[in-house]
């Protein structure tokens, strides 16, 4: 069993976060999902998962968090992870 910690920029509502965790648990190996409004995505399930889960995120419309991003000023990094920074600006 392998757990994915992964994390996406912007954050869900309720309702999105639920269907963002019904569309990972499809997935075949996938035993369970959880997605926060946070944008914080916990998937448990067999290796090499990883492929998969992240173009169920992506079809989606999710963007996964890019170790760029992680790198830089803690405030900026925030604002990024929020959605909150236009495109010009990442």
């Amino acid at each position: 069993m392998t757990t994915y910690h992964l994390q996406i920029n912007g954050s869900s509502d309720a309702s999105r976060a639920h269907r963002l965790e019904s569309r990972l648990r499809r997935l075949a190996g996938v035993t369970d999902a959880t997605a926060a409004g946070t944008g914080d995505i916990v998937v448990r399930g067999g290796a090499g998962l990883l492929p998969l889960i992240t173009r169920a995120l992506t079809g989606a419309g999710y963007e996964i968090a890019s170790d760029r991003a992680a790198h830089r000023s803690p405030s900026v990094t925030r604002w990024y992870q929020r959605g909150w920074l236009t495109e010009s600006m990442r």
